[in-house]
C-alpha cells in the first residue's frame, strides 16, 4: 500500500530529502485504518449480512 520509492519521490518533490521516514509515520496509521476497513468491507461481504453485494 505504501512504496518506498513514492515516499522518496514525494519527499524530493516538496524538498524534504531524507524525510522519508517522517512522511512514512504519518502515513502509515491512514493505511492502517483503511486496511481494517476493507478486511471488514470484505468479513461481512463472506456471510449472509452484506452477501448481497456478491454475484
Amino acid at each position: 500500500m505504501i512504496s518506498p520509492q513514492s515516499l522518496a519521490i514525494a519527499a524530493a518533490v516538496v524538498g524534504l530529502q531524507g524525510k522519508e521516514g517522517d512522511i512514512f509515520r504519518k502515513v502509515i496509521g491512514y493505511s492502517l485504518a483503511l486496511l481494517a476497513l476493507i478486511s471488514l468491507l470484505v468479513l461481512l461481504q463472506s456471510t449472509p449480512v452484506l452477501g448481497w453485494m456478491l454475484p
